[in-house]
């Protein structure tokens, strides 16, 4: 298995990160990166795109399909709702969902 034990800090990370924040402040700091990106709007852009976070964080619960009613997985295979709240329709004798 490769890399540090998870929770374990970055070592190299950090000192890059450092590094970076030293430069960036004995050059100007966020006075001289404004001017800068007055002057370079596009690579700012495409540089602020970069440090979007990409990750979301989601939490997903399962439930076993048997545990839910027939209102519930018709309302999930329907895209009408999540399957887990109460409903409150009913199915007519066509099958049909209104």
């Amino acid at each position: 298995m490769a890399g540090s034990r998870k929770g374990i800090p970055n070592k190299i990370g950090a000192a890059v990160k450092s590094n970076l924040i030293a430069v960036f402040d004995k050059i100007g700091g966020r006075d001289r990166m404004a001017q800068w990106a007055e002057e370079n709007l596009t690579e700012f852009y495409r540089l602020y795109g970069r440090l979007i976070p990409t990750e979301s964080i989601a939490e997903i619960t399962f439930r076993d399909a048997r545990e839910l009613t027939d209102e519930q997985l018709l309302a999930i295979a329907t895209g009408s709702g999540d399957g887990i709240a109460e409903t409150t329709g009913s199915l007519q004798e066509s099958g049909e969902v209104h």
